[in-house]
């Protein structure tokens, strides 16, 4: 039983039949967990939050191993949360009975920890870890826990025939190993750490010794957190392999002595321990308790490859994962291998965990533990991918001969774990730039319940949008900015060019234009909405006010008109993107005045001598969607500056909107014009269909009306997966469009790389065993594995590695042109989009010169840091590197929403750009996350090898579809022929399992 009402000093012990108070806080909660689900199946396992020292508000799951109370979890866990650990590991015990020592009538061992600790602790707060049992010698303890467990597990019998005893001693361990995996699942104990891959057969201790060099302390005067190095701890895997000093002939990585990488794993005995944990991973241990599987790796190229070959022969089951163990020192000529290795293990290796032993930390001139310049580098690239799941463990044994903190070796500076000072250093690591920009943001918290999460993509013209949809799009801050930049970039160039409609010219005074510059500058701020009840007269002084003449004066504005289409306006963002840019470039207009008269002409003829432009817009928003169009007219009518900066009058007669002999100081209400509004009306239709309303019918018959300008946000992961291409094809179709009428966006390409992802791979698998139609609920029959690995999927990838640059399919663009240019240039007629064939496929080759750790998971913004790293000794890959094992292909997009034609740039860069490949990513956007396309069968990717990525965009009456397949070959380097080693089956031909509706 644990007391959660009220704060202990520590354990108290009791008789069995009274409680053990584990340390708690006023304000506890659960809402941090000790693992990650990998599948949407799995129990969400909540553990208890403790603040004592994560004062910064992030996300940091830190937890401790102490050997010398190793079976002893509630005393570990009393101390660790004093400590402010989230959790501890502990020793699983051996079951009664099962044991020689039981069966010969030994002592057994009795943990009276089991009956002290609540169960809410055991499934929340503790993590297991097999051990050797007790009652055996450990002939040769290397350090790590479980080895004489594992040897016993997995020895070839073909070394010990006629051996009875090494075969009782086997069947002993698998009885122990299942009891206590078995006890672990009746606890409900979230995760068990297991042994590492045996690298050799029979045994693990044949492996270069290691060693590590002394390090020499820095002169500067540092704080507790300093990075400069006293001296280090030995490491209690000296017989374990490490990354050490690397000769001129092998920078890249580090030999297993007297074997190649390639043979790494491949023995009797790691293939024995894939079968333990096969069986483990598909028992009810796992599929029914959910039991996590983590499988100690140690940080080196063959621990990491061994690791990667029992993954695969597990079929990459979600219930095995990894804990990173970092163990060894790790030089500067090494850590580029290391990087490029991380990178691909973190989407492939299903990490759970990273473990620092205290042996790697370094001691600074304060007494306090660091850690050196190349584990910092590491411990950067594993939290700014994974930071926001990843769990930390802080283990291994204290050196009393180590002084920590000026001398107080192991006391009561160090904490009750003696290990305080671990913990608040990798905090420390944690709160650095850049990892909370990345990991604490207002984007990095609203994209947390998607990470790895499979969406099915939209059906933008079958299905209309929820309400939840439309407003978390609209939450992003950098979409709608680049959208208003294009929108006023192609007014600034259209007015340039003299294409827009001249209507006259207005009078007005210089305060009454101050104050539409007020409300531009507000418009801007606010995303285009300025508020009911703003009005004209209710806005302040502003620095950018026009300070020629006095208030009163009448100034003279010429105004230009432009009608603005925009396709698909969901709740109205784009429309308010469109009246504030319209705003803004007229106030800039109106303060550029010019002398078009003198004072004395002026006078004479009774005209202003100071004469103006600006734009008075007709913003026409088309939606299909009821539910929008009610929002958008509920907009407007508390809106001014959707109604031309006049309050909404319903009753007013809108036969003149488009008349082309209206008055040019009056609106399509009568009333008068004001400068750098705009006025909107609001159509319900689809948008391919215009000839169905009359206003567009009206715009149809008179030229003159058409829009100059279409503006549309349709735009899916890929570019085109969401009907960009046919719905402003049907557009133009209609023709609605004026023939030199631009388009927001200009173009959009389409990109596409490989991505090693086992998380991703898992979901897209267990999408099968769901229902095709949810709404049916358990009447729907369930997708099936050929609809499930034929589906694309849009995810926000987060345990996931795009393992090349990625690289473009096909390229759309908008309006389409005729052969045959008018006067003003390139024609795009109604009849330029017909019979437009939107059919594309796209062939691509991904060679080890594309490799490159900056991408990342395949989201967000290209490191550059990561990718100087992984190449700093100007390799991008090396043979000795590990394979790749790629689970699909990561489809992205970059979209020129606008961009100023050659004789308008003048030197400058006037182009407005939204992204989602990793090469060119919007910094801040989230509204689009990459489409995830998987392969039945993940493919193995040996360093030097080529992919190859065909994919098809194909069509019929209907329908839109993707199909795509890959394959694996040697380079062809060096004059070899090439070799087919592997290849895919074709996925969702004819669009079987997939498709997008017309």
């Amino acid at each position: 039983v644990v007391n959660n009402n009220k704060e202990t000093a520590g354990p108290s012990c009791r008789s069995r039949s009274s409680s053990i108070s584990v340390p708690s806080h006023p304000q506890h909660i659960y809402k941090q967990n000790i693992i990650t689900p990998t599948t949407q199946s799995e129990r969400v396992t909540a553990m208890a939050n403790n603040g004592s020292t994560n004062t910064s508000g992030n996300t940091f799951i830190g937890g401790i191993f102490l050997p010398e109370i190793a079976d002893d979890a509630v005393t570990s866990l009393s101390y660790a949360r004093n400590d402010g650990f989230e959790y501890c590991v502990t020793e699983l015990p051996v079951p009664p009975g099962i044991s020689s020592a039981s069966a010969n009538g030994g002592a057994e061992v009795v943990r009276t920890d089991v009956t002290r600790l609540e169960s809410k602790w055991w499934s929340t707060s503790v993590v297991g870890m097999v051990a050797d049992p007790p009652h055996w010698d450990i002939v040769d303890d290397d350090g790590q826990p479980g080895n004489e467990l594992l040897r016993a597990l997995t020895t070839n019998p073909g070394n010990v025939s006629k051996n009875k005893a090494v075969g009782t001693k086997k069947d002993e361990a698998e009885k122990i190993l299942w009891g206590v995996m078995e006890w672990a699942s009746h606890m409900n104990i979230p995760a068990v750490i297991l042994p590492s891959v045996p690298l050799t057969e029979f045994t693990v201790k044949n492996i270069i010794n290691g060693s590590r060099n002394e390090e020499t302390m820095a002169d500067s005067d540092e704080d507790i957190f300093d990075d400069s190095e006293r001296n280090s701890f030995s490491s209690p895997l000296a017989t374990q392999s490490h990354i050490g000093p690397s000769d001129e002939n092998n920078r890249s990585a580090a030999l297993f002595q007297g074997h190649s990488t390639t043979s790494l794993g491949n023995n009797f005995s790691a293939k024995e321990y894939t079968r333990l944990l096969s069986a483990l991973s598909t028992s009810a241990i796992c599929t029914s308790s959910h039991v996590q599987l983590w499988v100690r790796v140690p940080l080196t190229l063959q621990h990491l490859q061994a690791y990667q070959l029992l993954l695969s022969r597990c079929d990459h089951s979600s219930h095995i994962g990894c804990m990173l163990y970092v163990c060894n020192s790790l030089d500067a000529a090494s850590l580029p291998a290391i990087v490029r290795a991380l990178h691909n293990f973190l989407g492939g290796g299903n990490v759970k965990a990273v473990s620092w032993d205290t042996s790697v930390f370094l001691i600074n001139k304060k007494g306090y533990p660091t850690l050196s310049k190349s584990h910092q580098f590491v411990f950067q690239l594993l939290f700014g991918r994974l930071g926001r799941t990843l769990r930390v463990l802080v283990e291994g044994n204290m050196d009393q001969n180590t002084a920590i903190n000026g001398g107080d070796a192991g006391g009561s500076s160090g904490g009750n774990t003696k290990r305080l000072y671990y913990l608040q250093y990798l905090r420390h690591l944690r709160s650095r730039t850049p990892l909370p920009s990345i990991l604490d943001s207002e984007e990095a918290t609203i994209e947390t319940p998607y990470l790895d999460h499979l969406q099915s993509p939209l059906q933008p013209l079958g299905d209309h949008l929820e309400y939840q949809t439309y407003e978390t799009f609209e939450k992003d801050p950098v979409k709608y900015l680049r959208y208003g930049e294009a929108v006023a970039l192609a007014l600034e160039d259209a007015i340039a060019e003299d294409r827009l409609r001249y209507l006259g010219s207005t009078t007005t005074t210089v305060e009454q234009l101050n104050t539409m510059n007020r409300l531009a500058k507000l418009a801007a701020e606010s995303g285009g909405y300025v508020g009911e009840g703003a009005g004209l007269l209710n806005v302040g002084e502003d620095e950018n006010d026009i300070t020629v003449g006095n208030d009163e004066e009448i100034v003279e504005v010429d105004i230009h008109e432009v009608t603005i289409m925009v396709v698909g306006a969901g709740r109205g963002p784009l429309v308010r993107e469109a009246i504030a840019a319209v705003s803004r470039v007229s106030a800039s207009w109106m303060k550029d005045y010019r002398y078009d008269l003198s004072p004395e002409e002026a006078l004479k003829e009774n005209r202003p001598s100071k004469r103006r432009k600006a734009i008075y817009a007709k913003v026409i928003a088309i939606e299909k969607n009821p539910s929008a169009v009610l929002y958008l007219k509920s907009f407007k009518a508390g809106d001014p500056s959707w109604n031309g900066g006049h309050e909404y009058n319903p009753s007013s007669a809108r036969d003149n909107f488009f008349d082309p002999n209206a008055d040019a100081n009056e609106d399509a209400e009568g009333q008068i014009i004001i400068p750098g509004t705009s006025n909107v009306i609001i159509i319900g239709c689809d948008m391919r269909e215009a000839t169905s309303h009359p206003l567009l019918k009206y715009m149809i018959q008179n030229p003159g009306s058409r829009a100059e300008m279409v503006v549309s946000e349709l735009l899916g992961s890929f570019g085109d997966n969401e009907l960009s291409p046919e719905c402003l094809d049907g557009v133009q179709q209609c023709g609605v469009l004026k023939e030199n009428c631009v388009s927001i966006p200009q173009s959009y390409t389409s990109f596409i790389a490989p991505v090693s992802s086992a998380r991703l791979h898992s979901e897209a698998k267990h999408q099968a065993s769901l229902p095709i139609n949810s709404n049916e609920g358990p009447a729907s029959p369930s997708s099936g594995m050929q609809r499930a690995m034929e589906t694309p999927y849009v995810v926000r990838t987060h345990a996931a590695s795009q393992t090349h640059l990625e690289k473009g399919c096909w390229t759309f663009s908008h309006p389409h042109h005729s052969d045959v240019s008018n006067e003003s240039g390139e024609c795009s007629s109604a009849e330029a989009a017909r019979d437009i064939n939107n059919d594309r496929c796209a062939h691509l080759s991904f060679t080890d010169r594309d490799r490159n750790a900056g991408v990342g998971c395949g989201y967000g913004a290209f490191d550059t840091d990561v990718a100087s790293m992984s190449t700093a000794l100007g390799v991008t890959t090396s043979s000795k590197d590990t394979p790749i094992t790629i689970h699909g292909f990561l489809g992205s997009f970059h979209s020129v929403l606008y961009e100023s034609p050659p004789k308008l740039k003048k030197g400058k860069d006037r182009s407005s750009v939204i992204s989602i490949a990793p090469s060119t990513f919007s910094v801040g956007m989230f509204s689009w996350f990459p489409l995830y396309f998987p392969l039945k069968s993940p493919l193995l990717v040996p360093p030097g090898a080529t992919v190859n990525c065909s994919i098809w965009r194909r069509s019929d009456d209907g329908r839109v579809w993707y199909e795509w397949c890959a394959e694996v070959e040697s380079s062809g380097d060096y004059g070899e022929e090439r070799t087919l080693w592997s290849v895919s089956s074709m996925h969702n031909p004819g669009g079987r399992s997939y498709h997008v509706r017309l």
